[in-house]
């Protein structure tokens, strides 16, 4: 597990449905899902609907080992941008089921679609506490590709995009405490009914290290042994403490001055 690109991930989607709440910040409304299109109250009626898939599809150099800490971590970010339409299913009077189909496209459709494209990179750089976190870990990228969608067979062309975004992000804390950015954007995502219980997992993970000795949040960030965190002076396992009262002395016992 990677703790920032999990936080990453729930940041793009929070900042683009605003936690499920209005004003909504893209035509989408709240049909923004996390890694798959969930059902929403009113699925079930013959309609067609613009929605959003956010995937972390693509996490290069994210573990911390060795000399690898100082190269780039590389996360891939990809929005599934479509207007899906839904269509009834007669189960020969089973229970009516229902399926998603993506139309093909047109001018109408696509123009939709460049509206919606702006409005998620507008949605990203926003200042909100979600694009704030998201931002702060990955403040950077090597590439954005937007792709139209298309049939496998034919190449027809669907009311669908795909939005590649190749970032530049953050290794996963060792030490132990949580940025600013990040703790803000998990104070608010925590009123999140759906999303409250895993605040706390997270919260947990990412604090963890802070209980270790400085010595094997060192073994931790550069995957040593035991033997070679204590060959390179940081040595593991319980510290001593001075206390804050101590004072030192000369060798004859006398007090500094």
């Amino acid at each position: 597990m990677s703790l920032n690109r999990t936080i990453a991930r729930l940041a793009v989607v929070s900042a683009l449905n605003n936690y499920m709440q209005q004003p909504w910040p893209t035509l989408a409304g709240p049909n923004i899902f996390d890694s798959k299109i969930e059902p929403v109250e009113d699925m079930k009626t013959d309609r067609a609907f613009p929605c959003c898939v956010v995937y972390t599809d693509y996490d290069k150099d994210h573990w911390n080992k060795g000399a690898k800490v100082h190269a780039e971590r590389l996360l891939t970010v990809t929005l599934e941008l479509l207007v899906v339409q839904t269509e009834r299913m007669d189960n020969n009077g089973d229970e009516i089921a229902y399926k998603l189909e993506c139309p093909t496209t047109d001018s109408e459709i696509e123009t939709s679609l460049d509206l919606f494209e702006v409005q998620i990179f507008r949605a990203l750089a926003a200042g909100t506490e979600a694009s704030d976190a998201f931002n702060y870990l990955c403040p950077s990228y090597f590439n954005v590709i937007s792709r139209r969608g298309a049939t496998v067979e034919g190449g027809q062309r669907l009311a669908a995009r795909q939005i590649t975004m190749e970032l530049k992000a953050l290794r996963d804390p060792v030490a132990g405490t949580i940025p600013p950015e990040v703790a803000r954007f998990l104070d608010r995502l925590e009123q999140h009914d759906d999303y409250r219980q895993r605040v706390d997992d997270l919260r947990t993970l990412l604090t963890a290290p802070a209980s270790t000795s400085p010595g094997d949040r060192v073994m931790l960030a550069l995957g040593w042994t035991r033997d070679m965190a204590d060959r390179m002076g940081a040595p593991t396992g319980p510290q001593v403490i001075l206390p804050a009262n101590l004072t030192y002395t000369y060798p004859t016992g006398s007090p500094p001055p």
